[in-house]
């Protein structure tokens, strides 16, 4: 427990102060714009009907904003939550200034302890979030309040870094990522298909990334697979 707190920890001190520093948007950031992945499968729904979307782990409104943005006009809304205050607040400040306030609900919640409505949400997002929860029995039960939560033919979009590394550039050491949640690829993968075995799946698919950034005060190479898993509730049971 005690190494689940120091990375929980770690991972929050280093989102503060990323959040206080860095503008939604920026250039050159990972902020820089949405993930193409959330907006393309936000397309395959019928956005001229009402969207519900819950974006779990919503940061300052990377998705959520632009999102928001495409279905607002058809009365849809998104649910944004986020463990840190200091991440929800700039979301509504950013939300106001692209003029979507009313279309975006936030929360300050545990992803992993989130209450979900079942059967209300068409869209449900986790874009580095699932890594953050205390383990994998905590990542199944997330998963199922997600699939719990979801209507006909709506759509889950996952994204995760597995098997986490910190290489430091000044040393040249590599260590095993301070994470709460450092899944082998290949479980995750696992645990996804078995959970999701009566969907429709429409990604899968784990590539290797390399993220240059500075951490707790430490210029380091963030390596990883980045998981992105993607499918449509087939089950008619809503």
């Amino acid at each position: 427990m005690k190494d689940l707190v120091q990375a929980r920890k770690k991972e929050m001190s280093y989102h503060e102060q990323f959040y206080r520093d860095t503008a939604l948007f920026e250039p050159g950031t990972w902020l820089s714009k949405p993930v193409e992945v959330v907006l393309d499968m936000l397309s395959r729904l019928d956005l001229n009907n009402e969207v519900r979307v819950l974006d779990l782990g919503c940061g300052v409104g990377r998705n959520s904003i632009p999102i928001a943005q495409k279905i607002q006009k058809t009365g849809g809304s998104v649910v944004s939550m986020d463990l840190l205050p200091i991440a929800i607040d700039k979301l509504r400040t950013y939300a106001e200034k692209y003029k979507v306030n009313e279309s975006i609900h936030t929360k300050v919640a545990d992803a992993e302890f989130y209450p979900i409505t079942p059967g209300h949400f068409d869209y449900i997002i986790a874009c580095s979030c699932l890594e953050h929860v205390s383990g994998i029995a905590a990542f199944r039960s997330v998963i199922q309040r997600m699939i719990n939560g979801t209507r006909n033919e709506g759509i889950h979009c996952i994204l995760m870094s597995t098997e986490v590394m910190e290489y430091q550039i000044e040393t040249g050491e590599e260590t095993e990522g301070e994470i709460e949640l450092n899944l082998k690829t290949e479980e995750a993968v696992s645990t996804l298909r078995e959970l999701y075995t009566d969907w429709e799946i429409l990604i899968q698919r784990a590539v290797p990334q390399t993220i240059h950034e500075k951490k707790y005060e430490k210029e380091i190479e963030f390596r990883s697979t980045w998981l992105t898993f993607a499918a449509r509730n087939a089950r008619k049971r809503f």
